[in-house]
């Protein structure tokens, strides 16, 4: 909104500029970035923290300054995402390295700069993190707004293996569905995506075990259910690879079965639970 209604945001009523993501691995943080960037027409900037840290002595804290000042001088919008940071701002610590010490003074003034009038209204600072409560204090008090990104819940996860799968041939029914969206409670999208591409790869699967195979009207083979006169005994590499059928490759409840049993939920209770923890304290929902 304030990229959009400007006017509404003046005067001590400042939008937010600096916001931390977080919540469990593969619920799409860095997606949100992205889209976020591409919704306001702006300049996307990411990168991990990996990307800002260097062995060498200076580099680090030469590179969080160029990242900031690019956006600056950029003549449009810039969203500045910054993935993984708790990696570079995890929570001082008495054994603490002199040059880990300067890279977060030096990623705190460049927070702060990117808040002043002349950049205000320019640049855009989001964060993402999967274990917020490593974050310093410091740090925490820079966000302006800290959002939980959960697992999605049942209406999402539905929506998620459609769309994994929307481009194959899923033979199931209604029914056999929501049986399968209630069995990915607690899958992230990440998770849910992983398992789609399991079933989706089992047609694939059952196609090198075949020993026999029909020809179909068009001169291609599938493999055969039942033998007939003119069914074939050949493994799938003794076939020509323009003769083998795709018409049969759809996907059945059986093929999720199998890769649910293969593919489990990656998020345990506990995380979730210090997720819990953290954004009572510190976030909120987003």
């Amino acid at each position: 909104m304030p990229f959009i209604y400007p006017h509404l945001f003046t005067g001590g009523r400042k939008p937010w500029k600096r916001i931390l993501l977080y919540g469990p691995p593969g619920t799409g943080k860095s997606r949100l970035a992205q889209a976020i960037a591409s919704e306001i027409q702006s300049t996307f900037y990411c990168v991990s923290s990996a990307d800002l840290v260097s062995s060498w002595v200076g580099e680090s804290e030469k590179l969080i300054k160029e990242l900031f000042s690019h956006a600056t001088n950029n003549t449009g919008r810039s969203v500045i995402f910054i993935d993984e940071i708790d990696s570079i701002t995890r929570q001082r610590s008495a054994r603490e390295e002199e040059h880990t010490r300067r890279i977060k003074t030096e990623l705190l003034k460049q927070m702060e700069g990117a808040d002043t009038s002349d950049s205000s209204n320019k640049i855009f600072l989001l964060c993402a993190t999967n274990c917020p409560w490593e974050l310093d204090v410091a740090f925490l008090r820079r966000f302006q707004k800290r959002i939980y990104i959960p697992l999605p819940e049942r209406e999402a996860r539905h929506q998620l293996l459609k769309l994994h799968s929307q481009d194959n041939s899923v033979n199931l029914t209604d029914e056999e569905w929501n049986n399968l969206v209630d069995c990915t409670d607690g899958y992230s999208g990440s998770d849910i995506a992983t398992m789609t591409l399991g079933a989706l790869f089992e047609p694939i699967r059952d196609l090198q075990s075949a020993q026999y195979w029909n020809m179909l009207p068009d001169g291609k083979y599938q493999p055969a259910d039942i033998l007939y006169s003119n069914s074939v005994e050949a493994f799938l590499t003794d076939l020509p690879a323009d003769k083998v059928s795709h018409l049969f490759l759809y996907v059945k409840k059986g093929d999720f079965i199998k890769s649910l049993h293969t593919h489990r939920k990656t998020v345990s209770e506990e995380e979730l639970k210090k997720f819990e923890i953290f954004t009572k304290s510190y976030g909120e929902s987003g």
